[in-house]
């Protein structure tokens, strides 16, 4: 606050203030009486200078060069004396305020003193009520007038308000600003609403081509000089173009059934209004508002609990966020509901909607198109259904140039017959097991609910085997023996097809012959192919079923003239490929195990003429062996488990004499045979 020069008048005002304290009329009384008539006269000057309030003070507050009841915080207000008896004697301060001005009580600085120009200034910093008081000093002692005034300080904070644009270059401005009495509007173009009150929400319509316009709100008080404005930019709603309902397609048909759409040809900026109608001569219900849109088009927008039992018809239009529906309607859509019923291996389907104007129909058959119709139809019968299998329909109407496409819920059904459903074919193999694998193959657009398998052994007449819900059975066949098979299944409609084709595996018998390395082999013809058979193929296999060697045969024998000398254990079988190439079955797997051979000496020379020079244990199919040699006294001179180490006829070093040792031979083979052979060799020098 700004500080003042003491003044004297105002310190004669302190002391009046206190004249009438309690000494001064002690003294009085103790005074001579004389003395006292002195007194009383000083004293009645005195009073003719005690303060006033209110008589001929006059003061007015001046900012921004006008005389205001509201001041504003941050600019500088002036006090002007407007009192008609002023002149020169008189000595005139203003206190601020905010409270009353107390003459007992004040501090000289606090006053409001002249400035560098002669005028009573101040600037106010917070807003409030503030008692603002002129003080005057009149010359001479004659009295000092005190007015007080009660004055607003307010602050001037910008403006805030909201613009909506509206349809038809229509704007909506919201005047959510309290804190001013009055306001002003300048629209941008020239136009200039005056005096409207906080809270409004004024309208206005731009007669011009601009698509933007910067609006200015003006805050003002009354009686106040002070005024502070904010400005908003502003784009106007272009004119929305005719929307179009693109796709409707009932997702669940039911009281609180589901529908999905897609809206293209939409304006951003606006809502649109989603409305419906049952009959084609009612009026249209408005069912939904969406939030004003970003894009051009909504390609996922769904609505719940609606009756999708009866068709209902569709159409949308735009509105703006000021209230306004406009007149632009989309073509409308109407839903489909259809309806779908079994024959004897066939479908009746029929469908209807609200109104005309579709151009065609299409029919759809488990996602794929079976039909295109005209206009004018509304049922399809689908023929030539199988038995059992489930079939779902929809049917969808294209309308409006073909821009709007209408979808009917899924409606499914099970096909049914009385008609005896073709056969099927059976094929049959073994697998590496020796198990018989039986596989039926049902025709396309056959269901098999039960499959009935029958066998033959040896050519007796076909019995029951087993009834299964599979299409495939393992017949743990033993003894393995010429085998034949065949099939038949009932359908879900419970007809019975005729039995399949009959399958025979190939059967495959090895013979070894007696004291012959060769081996016989013989096999039964392969039956069920179709397209019969191309080739047969002999495989040898390892122990891990892998193929060591295959040759091609023909006939029904073959004679193995050269068996394996690595292999002990043999393990034949028969491939058998159908004419085509397209399938192959295999025959049972027999195992052979050749005999173990071993061949010792009875006699050697250890001579070094390269004949006959050491003891060697020969053979096939040797796994491991151990041999140990003893001399005619039972001690052991020769003992190995390595078939690379030989006899040499010594023992220690030393040449051993000529004679006869006895020797102990254990040998295990390849199929894990254990054999001990013993006997004597004779050692020739």
């Amino acid at each position: 606050m700004k500080k003042s020069t003491t003044n004297p008048p105002l310190l004669y005002l302190k002391f009046r203030q206190k004249l009438f304290s309690y000494p001064l009329l002690a003294y009085i009384r103790s005074t001579p009486y004389a003395y006292y008539l002195r007194l009383l006269l000083f004293i009645s000057l005195l009073l003719a200078a005690i303060p006033v309030l209110g008589q001929e003070g006059c003061f007015r507050a001046i900012q921004n060069g006008q005389e205001v009841k509201v001041i504003c915080v941050g600019i500088p207000v002036f006090f002007e004396d407007c009192n008609a008896n002023e002149n020169a004697q008189y000595t005139t301060f203003y206190d601020p305020g905010p409270g009353a001005f107390d003459p007992q009580n004040f501090e000289q600085s606090e006053l409001v003193d002249r400035g560098a120009d002669g005028r009573f200034q101040f600037t106010y910093t917070e807003p409030g009520k503030y008692i603002i008081t002129q003080i005057i000093n009149r010359g001479g002692g004659n009295s000092t007038t005190i007015e007080p005034i009660e004055f607003e300080v307010v602050a001037t904070p910008a403006p805030s308000f909201t613009i909506q644009p509206c349809a038809s270059r229509s704007v909506q401005v919201t005047i959510a600003d309290i804190g001013y009495d009055l306001y002003d509007i300048d629209y941008g173009d020239n136009t200039l609403a005056k005096d409207v009150k906080a809270g409004d929400q004024p309208p206005y319509t731009y007669l011009g081509t601009a698509v933007s316009y910067t609006i200015t709100l003006r805050g003002k008080y009354t009686g106040s000089s002070c005024e502070t404005s904010s400005s908003n930019t502003v784009t106007l709603l272009p004119t929305p173009p005719t929307p179009v309902i693109a796709q409707l397609e009932v997702l669940r048909e039911a009281a609180d059934g589901e529908i999905l759409f897609a809206f293209e040809n939409l304006q951003p900026g606006y809502r649109y209004v989603l409305e419906r109608r049952t009959t084609v001569n009612s009026n249209f219900e408005a069912i939904y508002t969406t939030s004003p849109l970003t894009q051009i088009r909504l390609t996922d927008f769904r609505i719940g609990n609606v009756d999708t039992r009866q068709p209902i018809q569709f159409r949308i239009r735009p509105a703006d966020n000021c209230g306004n529906q406009l007149p632009i309607f989309s073509a409308p859509v109407s839903s489909l509901i259809l309806g779908v019923q079994a024959g004897n291996e066939l479908a009746n389907l029929s469908w209807s909607g609200i109104g005309g104007a579709v151009q065609h129909y299409t029919v759809h058959r488990d996602g794929n198109q079976i039909a295109e119709l005209n206009s004018n139809t509304t049922s399809y019968t689908d023929p030539d259904l199988n038995c059992g299998q489930n079939y779902c329909y929809q049917v969808s109407s294209f309308s409006n140039n073909g821009q709007s496409h209408s979808i009917s819920a899924s409606r499914c059904l099970q096909a049914t017959s009385t008609a005896t459903p073709p056969a099927g074919h059976l094929y049959s193999t073994y697998d590496e097991n020796n198990q018989i694998q039986l596989i039926l193959t049902i025709p396309d657009g056959q269901t098999a609910q039960q499959v009935r398998y029958q066998r033959s052994i040896d050519g007796v007449p076909f019995t029951d085997l087993v009834t299964s819900e599979q299409t495939a059975y393992s017949d743990p066949l033993q003894p393995l023996s010429p085998v034949c098979y065949r099939a038949s299944y009932t359908n879900p409609c419970e007809q019975s097809a005729a039995y399949s084709n009959t399958s025979c595996p190939v059967y495959l018998i090895a013979l070894p012959q007696e004291n012959n390395p060769n081996i016989t082999l013989g096999w039964t013809g392969y039956v069920g192919f179709p397209d019969g058979v191309s080739t047969y193929t002999l495989e040898l296999l390892n122990a891990d079923n892998r193929i060591v060697s295959s040759i091609p045969v023909t006939g029904n024998t073959y004679l193995e003239h050269n068996p394996s000398d690595e292999m002990q254990e043999l393990r034949y079988r028969i491939r058998v490929t159908s004419g085509s190439g397209s399938a192959t079955s295999y025959s049972n797997t027999v195992v052979i195990q050749q005999p173990l051979q071993v061949h010792i000496p009875n006699a050697f020379t250890p001579n070094d003429d390269g004949l006959n020079d050491v003891l060697e244990v020969k053979g096939r199919f040797i796994k491991s062996f151990n041999i140990k040699v003893y001399n005619n006294m039972g001690q052991v001179v020769f003992s190995s488990d390595d078939r690379n180490t030989n006899w040499d006829g010594a023992y220690q070093g030393k040449p051993q004499p000529a004679g006869a040792y006895a020797y102990e031979v254990n040998i295990v083979s390849q199929s894990g045979e254990t054999k001990l052979r013993t006997g004597t060799v004779t050692l020739l020098r």
